[in-house]
């Protein structure tokens, strides 16, 4: 067994695994688009569907998602990451962030905010609760929302989850860099 070292809780990042960028799209009450990078995004459920946001209370995204109660969770490729990159970019909330991004609004199945067309997968959300963090981290809430509905893109609906988490070719993200998946290591049976 190897030496453990022990680190200043600032180096976190040595110790996590980056996360899964996905873009948040919301309207605001006066049918304002917004599109926000998230990484602070986790399953709770898979039966029923239920996801957690963790979201700072400044952000245009929460706002509106506390108007709407409505959100699309978006699943960017590799190849949108010039894009994604823009959507984190500080500007007024009443402009549209499809438009200064450019990317493309398209209508979503169930809620109102749209999904992004150039994004690979697609979650729908209805939010059940909002809770704030703690007085520890008091800028901070969690967001858990139902997913009500999911659309994949065509090409990747191939029923085979090793080649199709490859063919989506997610965006993970840690500390101001950006990272890809890896391929296939294995699943749960081997020993």
């Amino acid at each position: 067994m190897k030496n453990k070292k022990r680190i200043q809780l600032s180096y976190y990042s040595l110790c996590f695994i980056p996360v899964p960028v996905y873009l948040i799209s919301t309207v605001d009450e006066n049918g304002i688009y917004n599109i926000a990078p998230y990484g602070m995004v986790m399953p709770v459920s898979y039966n029923p569907l239920i996801i957690s946001v963790g979201s700072d209370k400044n952000r245009d995204t929460y706002k509106n998602i506390l108007q709407t109660n409505e959100f699309v969770l978006n699943v960017p490729s590799l190849e949108l990451l010039r894009k994604v990159n823009r959507t984190a970019d500080p500007i007024p909330s009443e402009q549209d962030e499809f438009v200064h991004a450019d990317l493309t609004p398209i209508k979503s199945e169930i809620v109102q905010p749209p999904r992004i067309g150039e994004c690979r997968a697609h979650l729908e959300c209805e939010t059940i609760w909002v809770k704030e963090v703690s007085e520890i981290c008091e800028n901070r809430v969690i967001i858990t929302a139902k997913v009500v509905d999911l659309s994949l893109d065509e090409d990747i609906f191939i029923k085979d989850l090793c080649k199709q988490k490859g063919l989506m070719k997610s965006l993970y993200y840690e500390k101001h860099s950006y990272f890809s998946l890896g391929g296939y290591m294995g699943n749960r049976r081997m020993r």
